[in-house]
């Protein structure tokens, strides 16, 4: 039998109207899958915005030797600075460290007692990669112009140790998430497709092919993972509008906004994942009442 696209779309919106209570059954079930993996997205979105945000926060100080001539600084600064995995150098005189200490401690009496400035001047390295930051430092060992290094290598090591596994437990989480909402929806249009075997049967009877008799249930599937998804999304954004964006202005000191581009594909990846979960289920579910 030849392909009639909108003879399947026909019957698909019948068989969606026919049978509304299972279709919402299917629906309600693609909506509550679905909110859930978004809602742990967005969850996943705040905690890399923290993990990266941490991450950047890795530095190494260098504390110059005293009497340092400024042409050796200035040579050792632009020697790090063309290292590849060097961001920048930053130069911080001895004033201005001094007039960091005061700033910090500015409510203390305690720098009254300092005699001249004992502080000395130093050289603030931001890499582009953090975790290259070990590399950097034994590349600096032994140099002359530097008096001491300023870099805790295990507490650096168990920070990437920790954010390493946080990922890779929001990546499993999700794809579990995604599997499980699959599962849940596919026994939802199997139950729809039980109800309506007869229907089958008898299409079978009159000699349609396997995948006329597949496309108004894909399609099907298809409309009730969108509208799934849709409903997914209005409550999701609803759920930001109302209490994360709430929540985000309460611990201001915390990096967790994530940008309205981020939020935006979210949406469009769930109405995405609801059509296909929809499809995906639907064909999961015809295998056993299509089999010869």
């Amino acid at each position: 039998m030849q392909f009639r696209p909108f003879y399947f779309l026909k019957e698909s919106l019948v068989s969606f109207k026919k049978n509304w209570v299972i279709s919402m059954a299917g629906i309600t079930t693609v909506a509550l899958s679905l909110l859930l993996v978004g809602a742990f997205m967005l969850f996943a979105f705040a905690m890399n915005n923290i993990i990266k945000s941490t991450e950047q926060k890795v530095e190494v100080v260098l504390f110059l030797a005293e009497g340092v001539p400024a042409e050796s600084v200035e040579a050792l600064q632009a020697e790090i600075i063309s290292w590849e995995e060097v961001k920048k150098a930053t130069y911080v005189s001895k004033e201005q460290a001094l007039g960091r200490l005061k700033q910090e401690f500015k409510e203390s009496d305690m720098l009254e007692m300092l005699e001249g400035n004992p502080l000395p001047a130093s050289l603030e390295v931001t890499l582009k990669n953090p975790q290259k930051a070990n590399d950097v430092v034994d590349r600096l060992k032994g140099r002359s112009e530097i008096d001491d290094i300023r870099h805790d290598r295990e507490t650096v090591e168990r920070l990437f140790q920790v954010t390493r596994v946080a990922r890779w437990f929001i990546v499993v989480f999700v794809g579990l998430l995604a599997f499980t909402s699959l599962v849940l929806i596919a026994n939802a249009i199997r139950l729809a497709i039980y109800a309506r075997r007869k229907e089958v049967a008898i299409m079978r009877l009159v000699g349609a092919s396997n995948w006329f008799i597949r496309w108004p249930f894909l399609l099907e599937g298809t409309l009730q993972g969108f509208i799934g998804g849709i409903i997914a999304a209005l409550l999701l954004y609803l759920a930001k509008v109302m209490l994360i964006d709430k929540i985000k202005d309460a611990l201001v000191f915390l990096p967790i906004n994530s940008s309205p581009q981020e939020f935006y594909q979210l949406i469009f990846a769930l109405l995405a994942a609801g059509m296909f979960i929809g499809a995906a289920g639907s064909a999961i579910a015809l295998r056993r009442f299509l089999r010869v």
